[in-house]
């Protein structure tokens, strides 16, 4: 069977149309309104620079302040038999996706500077394409692949094996060119691959005979990544995303700013839910929102940064997080998947397991 590498990937990534949507709006003169990160009314947060053109297209848009958190080892307090079910932890919404385009950018910093910041969920989303795994965000190739994921998340845990890092692996966009299953090529890298099988053998936690499909306890993780499965496969790989054992909020679409205030009372209740419902499940909170494929919204602004961070006239997604945590400061939150997270909201999640 052939062995095809990710370096011969081409990203075949960004449609003629969706081309000319990027040149029409780069050169709309709503990409220069300032963007503040919080409300007008909050004089405690440093207000946001204007957005240009050539700031939007470059992706991240560097005005987060989540590399001035410093928490590689926060796990290290906690008991070896505290399960992941029963904590408050800070995760990322399309991890990888800090040098995508306006449209698809969900985060200001690399995999690594969210691991050291104390993020401990991960959402790696992989394209199936020439027995090989990059990784996209829709359409979008986000220049990375998964070989660079297993040496980021590897790295870390080497350097902090007090750790578990949970890592929602889906298959994205169209699978093409492949001679072989997508369980097939990811048995090629935890198996086969030169790259990856040695890293993969020492710090993937693979399911024991007779798993029942439960999240594991930290004691059985510690150091390891834990695969949230979700993708189809004949085998387990790990906890089922989306199982029995979990309640997940995902209302990811917003015609406009102003139903930042509907998807905001979706987040609410799920955090009110978190802290309320029983150990055993494990409650999932998607921050993140996008209008899709609503061109007629994007022009308007209503972009993942805008609906994370804020806008004129709209508090963001984040910040009222922030003042939300601030204000009910004990009980779990669950998972927070997030896009573009603030220090303050990270560390707000992980103080929760130790109130």
């Amino acid at each position: 069977m052939s062995r095809r590498g990710e370096s011969n990937q081409v990203a075949d990534v960004t449609r003629p149309g969706r081309r000319a949507v990027l040149r029409a709006l780069a050169a709309s003169p709503l990409l220069l309104i300032p963007m503040p990160p919080v409300a007008a009314a909050s004089t405690s947060r440093p207000s946001a620079p204007s957005i240009g053109s050539s700031d939007v297209l470059a992706g991240s848009l560097g005005w987060s302040d989540l590399d001035t958190t410093f928490a590689p080892d926060w796990m290290a307090a906690l008991p070896d038999t505290s399960n992941p079910t029963t904590l408050s932890l800070p995760g990322t919404h399309d991890t990888m996706a800090f040098s995508a385009s306006f449209i698809g950018a969900t985060q200001d910093f690399d995999l690594a500077t969210q691991l050291r910041a104390g993020i401990r969920v991960l959402d790696i989303r992989t394209r199936h394409i020439r027995d090989a795994f990059t990784i996209h965000h829709g359409l979008e190739y986000l220049h990375a692949n998964f070989t660079g994921v297993v040496r980021t998340v590897t790295d870390f845990l080497r350097e902090n094996p007090s750790e578990t890092v949970l890592m929602r692996m889906a298959s994205e966009y169209r699978e093409t060119e492949n001679t072989r299953s997508y369980e097939d090529t990811l048995d090629w890298y935890i198996h086969e691959n030169p790259d990856t099988r040695d890293l993969l053998a020492e710090y993937l936690w693979t399911p024991p005979a007779g798993y029942d499909g439960r999240i594991p306890d930290l004691g059985a993780t510690r150091g390891m990544v834990v695969i949230l499965q979700s993708f189809t496969a004949t085998g387990v790989y790990g906890p089922r995303w989306g199982g029995s054992d979990m309640d997940i909020q995902d209302d990811y679409i917003i015609p406009s700013l102003a139903a930042i205030e509907t998807k905001w009372s979706n987040v609410r209740t799920q955090f009110e839910r978190a802290a309320q419902g029983p150990a055993e499940t494990m409650f999932v909170n998607g921050l993140n929102a996008t209008s899709g494929e609503d061109l007629i919204a994007v022009a308007r602004g209503v972009w993942p940064i805008s609906i994370a961070k804020g806008a004129p006239g709209f508090t963001g997604i984040v910040p009222r997080t922030e003042d939300y945590l601030r204000e009910n400061g004990t009980g779990r939150t669950g998972v927070v998947m997030m896009d573009f997270p603030s220090a303050a909201v990270v560390e707000a999640i992980i103080a929760r397991n130790f109130s």
